[in-house]
């Protein structure tokens, strides 16, 4: 059975499906009588905003209240509520899993334009460069199974190399049973297979053709989470980024979860 794809569904009964998959992954904790709604109902609708590309939250929050739930409570007391609730979507959006092969790649997440930086009070951010030209801000670095699901994350400062991030995240590399990892030429080393480069004079005889075709998997899915909102709006701070980028991962992930098999129709 293929996943289910819940921009199908009408907004009430998508919010109720996501829901009741959410909801045994809440820990328990004392829900007070002005909370309206559960912490599985809020995740759920600020998933749906990430899967139907609403650029923002406000606008997104207006909606439903108008059209589907009023007894929604406040757009400030959501946003409080999710915040709060950053841990359990970066539970969710990835799962240790063994594979046997990864693609590694970054994506530049600024805060500010490179010409405003000066002025940018953002803590922990700093001026570095990517493919795209130079960034003030973060990274997002990501592995990729080759079905394009991504399957770690991290987020670190952009003046980091990618191969010190790599180094990093490796530290877990045996929890995912040691895969094989594919990099492009900014991972140069005896850890990742890698394309050779132009002035090479000797090639890695690691490398083979078809592991340039598998590295479109982790663009494609970078290409997805900016579509649907990665480097929209403003972020005041490193929690904030963090909760807009998990929410982004885990929508993207869920085509590859059976909603159908986890909860009743």
């Amino acid at each position: 059975m293929s996943p289910l794809d819940l921009t199908f569904l009408p907004l009430p009964a998508a919010v109720t499906r996501l829901t009741q998959w959410i909801a045994p992954h809440i820990p328990a904790k004392l829900l007070h009588p002005h909370e309206k709604m559960s912490d599985a109902e809020l995740l759920a609708v600020a998933l749906l905003q990430k899967l139907h590309k609403v650029t923002y939250f406000s606008r997104w929050w207006r909606f439903l209240k108008l059209n589907h739930f009023p007894h929604f409570p406040s757009e400030p007391q959501a946003r409080i509520r999710l915040a709060r609730l950053t841990p359990v979507v970066e539970r969710l959006a990835t799962k240790v899993q063994t594979v046997d092969f990864v693609v590694v790649d970054s994506e530049p997440l600024p805060v500010s334009t490179f010409k405003r930086a000066p002025r940018c009070k953002f803590r922990g951010a700093r001026h570095g460069f990517s493919t795209a030209g130079p960034v003030y801000g973060f990274k997002l670095h990501a592995w990729s199974a080759l079905n394009g699901k991504i399957v770690k994350y991290d987020i670190y400062p952009a003046n980091e190399h990618d191969f010190t991030v790599l180094c990093h995240m490796n530290l877990e590399w045996a929890a995912y049973g040691g895969p094989k990892q594919i990099g492009d030429k900014g991972y140069q080393s005896g850890t990742c297979l890698t394309p050779p480069k132009v002035n090479t004079k000797q090639v890695d005889p690691r490398w083979k053709q078809e592991y340039g075709a598998a590295r479109k998997c982790v663009e494609s899915a970078f290409s997805v989470l900016v579509g649907a909102g990665l480097r929209w709006g403003q972020v005041k701070t490193y929690l904030s980024l963090r909760l807009k980028v998990a929410l982004g991962v885990l929508a993207h992930n869920l085509k590859f979860i059976h909603l159908s098999d986890s909860v009743s129709v």
